[in-house]
């Protein structure tokens, strides 16, 4: 869930590119329950930067009670006591600060786990230039960098007010929707997120509203510079109805390289972005009351951790 999961999602977007083994799916769960039955060809990964995730901890209960094989990523908590408790690997997500600050750790934890397995192929030098390369757009992007040249700056600049939508597809669908939460929880700004080619089957059918329901908006084309040509088409169709619909919107393109290096530099940018439109806000991005509120309700109801 949240920060945790997210991780899962940029997984499975990268999978195609690294040589994802076809004949093994793919899903990311979440929910309390699993949407299928487990057996024991089935690897359950449980992650959260917390351990006490409600909805993790029953996914976790639940894919103990089967033959399934079982790993766990945790900060700690209950999570990873339950699992040592019962012999199950616990890899140790060892990062200060917000579940949400860990996503590029999680990433990587999950990669270096499912090459162990050979279900995917990351070669040292590509975590290398990866690592590189956002190392680079964080230089572009930190807070001594005026906004003439800070894109980060500019697009907050440009969002500020505004019901913001995020769209994304291939290797950019799961940022879209990092894009979507980070603009939630550091900016406590309304923002959702869409993918293609989906909503060009259904979403684009809203743009025919009046200009004045419009102008509130701004909406985000997350495409990456790595995506087909088809796709890449999909995206100027969309620029045009959103333009037709008066609608204002920016398309933001991934950096020329490796699938893993222009997911990570999309990443970051969306994070400073949020970052950026709390301060012009006024706001600090760190607390989250509205989710503790729900955490803390949860724990009341369900003192015990049992789903």
């Amino acid at each position: 869930m949240g920060g945790s999961g997210i991780a899962g999602d940029f997984v499975a977007d990268l999978a195609p590119y690294l040589y994802w083994h076809q004949a093994v799916p793919l899903v990311v769960v979440r929910d309390r329950k699993m949407p299928f039955p487990l057996d024991q060809h089935s690897l359950v990964i449980l992650c959260s930067y917390s351990g006490n995730t409600w909805e993790t901890l029953s996914l976790f209960r639940q894919a103990t009670e089967s033959n399934a094989q079982v790993l766990v990523l945790a900060g700690g908590g209950q999570l990873a006591a339950e699992a040592r408790k019962v012999g199950i690997p616990v890899l140790p997500i060892d990062v200060p600060g917000e579940p949400r600050t860990a996503v590029g750790y999680n990433l990587l934890l999950l990669l270096g786990l499912l090459q162990s397995l050979g279900l995917v192929q990351v070669s040292g030098p590509t975590v290398d230039v990866a690592v590189a390369a956002l190392k680079q757009q964080v230089t572009r992007l930190r807070p001594e960098v005026p906004e003439r040249t800070n894109p980060a700056k500019q697009i907050a600049r440009e969002l500020a007010g505004k019901l913001v939508v995020v769209y994304g597809g291939g290797i950019f669908s799961g940022v879209a929707r990092r894009w979507k939460t980070q603009l939630n929880e550091n900016a406590k700004t309304w923002a959702f997120f869409d993918t293609l080619p989906e909503l060009l089957h259904n979403s684009v059918e809203a743009y025919r509203a009046s200009a004045r329901n419009n102008k509130g908006m701004m909406a985000l084309l997350l495409q990456a510079d790595s995506e087909p040509a088809e796709l890449k088409a999909r995206y100027g169709d969309l620029s045009e109805l959103l333009k037709r619909g008066g609608i204002s919107h920016r398309m933001l393109t991934g950096t020329p390289g490796a699938p893993l290096a222009e997911l990570l530099g999309m990443l970051v940018l969306g994070d400073y972005v949020s970052y950026y439109l709390a301060l012009l806000q006024g706001l600090d991005p760190s607390p989250t009351p509205n989710i503790n509120f729900v955490k803390e309700r949860l724990a009341a109801r369900h003192p015990s951790g049992q789903a």
